[in-house]
């Protein structure tokens, strides 16, 4: 009876641990990619090294979603 009771309530918390942790990231990568635009209309020369560290960003942006997701697999295949 505990173990269902563990398991359902770990399954709960994957959800909204997942849930939650992609809205930040996603967010943010929205707002990287519109300064990004943003900058590269203004200075079309630029374009490169503002791409570049545009996609920098966003990956870093990222790596949060990523350790949510780690974290839910944990809470889902481990407990």
């Amino acid at each position: 009876m505990s173990s269902e009771i563990i398991k359902i309530v770990s399954l709960a918390a994957s959800g909204i641990c997942m849930g939650l942790g992609a809205v930040g990231p996603s967010m943010g990568i929205g707002i990287i990619g519109s300064k990004g635009l943003q900058g590269i209309s203004e200075n079309p020369k630029q374009e490169g090294v503002l791409l570049k560290t545009m996609l920098i960003a966003m990956s870093i942006a990222s790596t949060t979603a990523i350790y949510a997701l780690i974290i839910c697999m944990l809470l889902i295949f481990v407990i």
